[in-house]
């Protein structure tokens, strides 16, 4: 099993550990695919899983407005580490089968601009079915972030609930920050709707399993020099 991750953020105290995984054998925990919530008993990674089967849809969004281990504030966490599963059987457009990124995406519902929300967001992969390249496999894609207390964007990390008037790309509001959007969440996103992007009806068939937040060590400051994503590689969990 291919694990990509995304590792991006500067050292802190290392919180006690803690955190939770969602693994469908004991339901949804609020889980959903664009509102889907269909469990299937095995075929997993391992056991139960959330299978999204998506018709002329835009995009998938794995995503959680009611677990409380994933909302509120999450620097409670100190450094931390959010992952999830993702077995692609099939994305469809125009019936060819095409890539789509995948971003995890924090929210705050709180926003006087116009927006229906303020986010931070990262990209941490490409979909792909093993018709196009994939692997057929399933797939971990997460995201550490080692300083949530930050009041930049990490590198790699972009905003949303505003726009830059010279560029219209979806920025930050003025007066938000990384560390007040991680102190607020409101929902949780495993994506492929990346801000600023627009999409054409798609289909979708793909699995969810093991989506897990957890509070990680930070490093020390010389293992964080030049790192901006790690990919290796490991056998499927069995």
């Amino acid at each position: 099993m291919l694990k990509v991750t995304s590792v991006l953020g500067i050292l802190v105290g290392a919180a006690a550990a803690q955190g939770a995984i969602t693994t469908f054998d004991n339901g949804l925990e609020g889980w959903s695919i664009s509102g889907r919530e269909t469990i299937d008993a095995a075929g997993g990674n391992p056991g139960a899983n959330l299978h999204g089967n998506l018709i002329d849809v835009f995009g998938a969004d794995i995503r959680n407005e009611t677990n409380a281990d994933w909302l509120g504030d999450l620097t409670r966490y100190g450094a931390f580490e959010v992952s999830v599963d993702i077995q692609v059987n099939s994305i469809a457009f125009f019936n060819g089968e095409v890539p789509r990124d995948l971003i995890v995406e924090f929210r705050d519902n709180t926003n006087t601009n116009g927006y229906p929300y303020t986010s931070v967001w990262l990209n941490i992969g490409l979909l792909r079915s093993a018709e196009i390249g994939g692997n057929g496999e399933w797939n971990t894609y997460s995201a550490t972030i080692l300083d949530p207390f930050s009041t930049d964007l990490p590198g790699g990390w972009g905003g949303y609930g505003d726009e830059d008037p010279n560029t219209f790309e979806p920025i930050l509001p003025a007066d938000r920050t990384f560390t007040s959007v991680l102190q607020s969440v409101d929902s949780v996103h495993f994506t492929t709707f990346v801000p600023g992007f627009f999409y054409g009806f798609t289909n979708f068939d793909i699995q969810v399993d093991n989506l897990t937040i957890r509070s990680v060590p930070a490093p020390g400051s010389a293992a964080l020099l030049g790192v901006a994503g790690l990919a290796t590689a490991r056998r499927r969990r069995r």
